[in-house]
């Protein structure tokens, strides 16, 4: 059965994490950076105005973005497929609401472990994202900080998703689209309780 869920969190709660370990059950995993780096590199004329609008630093406009999430989602529908970090705002999940969607997976994470992790958080050379404490690196390994895990930004950037939240949590709550997750328990822990949701919205619908 095709499935298409949304993992909202914020920076640090492991839903680009948990988003990947889904590719062993057969979903696509993409983000809309995701999406928007795919237009630029296929150079179509919607590409090429991205890449201008990034180049110069400012932010591509909503209507390009549902644009493209519409011709990505368009391009793959018999596959499931999990979105992470998308839709960011009360206007994309409407849009998105347009476009067909399972579930919206809530990635609970207090402030404070948060930003504990986030301190704590580190990049191998592919990309990896490590945590020093609770899923440390390799030895040996060169690792690296992110520059957006500045502390100050951080702060700053919770504040906006936090705001940004409630407005999804409230849109998804009415659709009776919206799943919890416990994020803060261990990675393993997190991903028995996505693989049970996932499992509970691939069951048959019992016999009347």
């Amino acid at each position: 059965m095709r499935l298409r869920l949304t993992f909202i969190g914020p920076p640090g709660s492991g839903k680009g994490t948990q988003a990947k370990l889904l590719r062993q059950r057969g979903f696509l995993h993409v983000s809309s950076g995701d999406m928007l780096r795919a237009e630029i590199e296929a150079g179509s004329e919607r590409g090429r105005a991205i890449a201008a609008t990034v180049a110069s630093g400012g932010l591509v406009a909503d209507e390009v973005l549902y644009e493209v999430v519409g011709a990505f989602l368009a391009r793959h529908p018999d596959e499931s497929i999990v979105l992470d970090g998308y839709p960011r705002t009360l206007a994309q999940a409407r849009h998105l609401a347009q476009l067909h969607l399972d579930a919206a997976v809530f990635f609970e994470v207090s402030d404070d472990v948060l930003l504990r992790r986030l301190g704590d958080r580190v990049m191998g050379p592919d990309g990896t994202i490590y945590d020093l404490q609770l899923h440390p690196p390799p030895p040996g390994l060169a690792v690296t900080r992110r520059p957006d895990d500045d502390p100050a930004v951080q702060k700053k950037r919770l504040a906006t998703y936090r705001a940004q939240e409630a407005e999804l949590r409230a849109f998804y709550q009415a659709a009776g689209l919206a799943h919890p997750i416990h994020a803060e328990l261990p990675l393993e822990q997190v991903q028995t309780q996505v693989n049970a949701l996932v499992d509970c919205l691939t069951a048959p619908a019992p016999k009347r």
